[in-house]
C-alpha cells in the first residue's frame, strides 16, 4: 500500500478493480491508519485501523459519495482518533457508550416502577394489589404528578420524605407507615430486575437503580398499632349473642369464622360454594398472604360450624342452587361482601356492647387474636395452631420442598376442642342436645337432603333468621336463669 495524504481529486480517480484494494494515509507511529477500500463496483469506504495489544482492530467510518464528502469523513476519521487516544480502545468506548445510551433509553420513570409492583402483585395473585394501588394513586400519582414523571433512579429520599410528610399533616398515621413499605418494596423491585435475564431477553423496562431511597426514610414507630385486645369468655359471649343486631350475612358470616378458629376474613370472604365439601366436611381457601404465590389452605368443617353455614344456604335458595349461582358470602345474593362492610359490621357490635354493657372497644382484626389466644389456652400446639390458622409455614429449604403434610386430623381435634369451648361460652349451665343457642327456627318447605348435614333438619326460610348454634335451642336459652351470670 502507497502511504500518502488524502484528497478529493485522489479519491475520485480511484478506479475499482476486478478484486477490493486499500489505500492509506501516513501517519505517526501508534496513531492507526486513515484507509480507504475500493470495492469492485465502485463504492469507496473508509476506516480507521488501530492496534491495542498487539491486535489490529478497524473501526468503520462510512462510504464516500451520497452527500458525504472527504472532509466529513477525515473529521470523523480524526474524533475517533482522539477517542483512541483518550479511552485506550475506541470501538470498545463506542459499543458501551451504545449500550448505555440504550440503557437509558429503557429506563422507567417513577411512576412506571409503581405500577410495574403493582403488576408483580396482580400476577401473584395477591389481594392487596387492589389497596396498594389505591395508596399510590391517592398519595403518590394525584399529589405529585412531576415526581412520577421522573426516572426512578432520579428518586431520593427526600422526595420520598416529602410525600410521607404530606400524609402526616392530612393526619394520617397508620397509612404513613404503611406506604412506606410498599414503596420500599417496589424500589426493591426495580432493582432486582435489572438483574432478571427474563427482564433483560424481553427488553422490558429498567430502572438504573443503585440504591432504595426509601431505606434511610424513617419509619414512624408510634404510627404502628401492635394489636394486643383480646376478648375475654364474657366478652366474646356478648359479642356472639349482639350479633342478633346485624342481618343475615354478615351475621353469619362472623359466626362461622368464629367457629372456624378466626381464619383470615380476606381468605374466608374469597371462597366459593366450590369450595364447601359438605360430605367430606372440609374448606379450601386460598392464602396468597406472603412471598410465593398463593398457597392451599384446606380446613376441616366441624358440625358446629356447618350449623353456621345453613343460614347463607337457605338464604341462597338451597345448596344446589346456591352452588351454582351465587356466592356465599353475598349481601344482594350476586355479588361477595366486602372485608370493609364485615370490619363495619364488627364496629358497630362493639359500639353497642360498650353502651349496654361497658365493654371496650375492638375490631374485626381483635377476634382472631382472640380464638388464637383461646385455642392456646386449651393446649392447642404451637405449630398445630399455625396449620389451623395459617401462618408462615415456609421458610427453609426442607419447608418450601418437601413438608406437604396437611394437618388436617390435628386441625379437626383442634376445632373440634374450640367448639366444644365456644358452646360452653354460649351456654355454660344449660346446653342443648345439638349445643344451640338462640331462638328457635320456625318450619318451612325448603328441604336439604339428609346427607348435606349430619342432623338432616329443616332449614327455615326468614331473612334475619339467626341459626347460631343447634337446631334444639330454644328463646329461653338466650336469657339467664335468676341468679346465673353470663359468661
Amino acid at each position: 500500500m502507497n502511504a500518502r495524504t488524502f484528497t478529493d481529486s485522489y479519491i475520485r480517480n480511484l478506479q475499482s478493480k476486478a478484486r477490493p484494494y486499500k489505500r492509506s494515509e501516513s501517519a505517526r507511529k501508534g496513531e492507526g491508519r486513515f484507509i480507504v477500500r475500493v470495492l469492485p463496483n465502485g463504492i469507496k469506504e473508509f476506516f480507521y485501523r488501530y492496534r491495542v495489544n498487539g491486535q489490529d482492530k478497524t473501526l468503520a467510518l462510512g462510504r464516500y459519495g451520497g452527500g458525504r464528502t472527504l472532509a466529513d469523513i477525515t473529521r470523523e476519521f480524526r474524533e475517533k482518533r482522539d477517542l483512541q487516544a483518550n479511552t485506550g480502545d475506541v470501538k470498545n468506548y463506542i459499543l458501551a457508550e451504545k449500550r448505555r445510551a440504550e440503557l437509558v433509553a429503557r429506563q422507567g420513570t417513577f411512576g412506571q416502577l409503581l405500577d410495574a409492583y403493582v403488576e408483580i402483585l396482580e400476577a401473584a395473585g395477591k389481594t392487596s394489589a387492589k389497596q396498594v394501588n389505591g395508596l399510590f394513586k391517592r398519595h403518590v400519582r394525584d399529589p405529585f404528578p412531576s415526581l412520577v414523571k421522573l426516572k426512578a433512579n432520579e428518586i431520593t429520599a427526600e422526595d420520598v420524605t416529602s410525600i410521607l410528610a404530606r400524609m402526616v399533616n392530612r393526619g394520617i398515621t397508620r397509612q404513613v407507615n404503611v406506604l412506606r413499605a410498599y414503596l420500599r418494596a417496589a424500589f426493591q423491585h426495580g432493582a432486582e430486575a435489572a438483574h432478571d435475564p427474563r427482564t433483560i431477553a424481553r427488553d422490558g423496562v429498567l430502572f438504573g437503580l443503585s440504591g432504595n431511597p426509601v431505606a434511610t426514610v424513617k419509619k414512624i414507630p408510634e404510627f404502628e398499632r401492635v394489636g394486643d385486645r383480646a376478648l375475654n369468655e364474657h366478652e366474646l359471649g356478648a359479642f356472639w349473642k349482639s350479633l342478633e343486631i346485624l342481618s343475615v350475612v354478615p351475621r353469619t358470616t362472623l359466626r362461622l369464622n368464629l367457629a372456624l378458629g378466626g381464619q383470615r376474613p380476606k381468605q374466608l370472604l374469597r371462597a366459593t360454594w366450590k369450595s364447601f365439601d359438605l360430605e367430606k366436611k372440609t374448606l379450601l381457601l386460598s392464602d396468597s398472604k406472603g412471598r410465593g404465590g398463593s398457597r392451599d389452605h384446606l380446613l376441616p368443617l366441624t358440625d358446629f360450624a356447618i350449623e353456621q353455614l345453613k343460614p347463607l344456604i337457605q338464604l341462597n335458595g338451597g345448596l344446589e342452587k346456591a352452588e351454582n349461582v351465587f356466592p356465599p358470602f353475598a349481601s344482594d345474593g350476586k355479588r361477595g361482601m366486602v372485608l370493609e362492610t364485615l370490619s363495619k359490621a364488627v364496629r358497630t357490635v362493639s359500639d353497642e356492647l360498650e353502651k349496654s354493657q361497658q365493654i371496650p372497644k375492638f375490631q374485626l382484626r381483635d377476634l382472631r387474636r382472640t380464638c388464637e389466644t383461646m385455642l392456646q389456652e386449651l393446649g392447642i400446639a404451637r405449630e398445630v395452631r399455625a396449620h389451623l390458622l395459617s401462618h408462615g409455614r415456609t421458610a427453609g429449604v426442607q419447608g418450601k420442598h418437601y413438608e406437604r403434610y396437611n394437618f388436617l386430623t390435628e386441625k379437626q381435634q383442634a376445632l373440634q376442642k374450640w367448639a366444644d369451648k365456644l358452646q360452653h361460652i354460649l351456654a355454660p349451665k344449660a346446653r342443648s342436645k345439638g349445643g344451640g343457642f338462640g331462638e328457635a327456627p320456625r318450619e318451612s318447605g325448603l328441604k336439604l337432603p339428609a346427607s348435606t348435614f349430619p342432623t338432616g333438619e329443616n332449614i327455615p326460610e326468614r331473612e334475619n333468621y339467626n341459626f347460631a348454634i343447634g337446631p334444639t335451642a330454644t328463646a329461653s336459652s338466650r336469657t339467664p336463669r335468676t341468679g346465673q351470670t353470663e359468661s
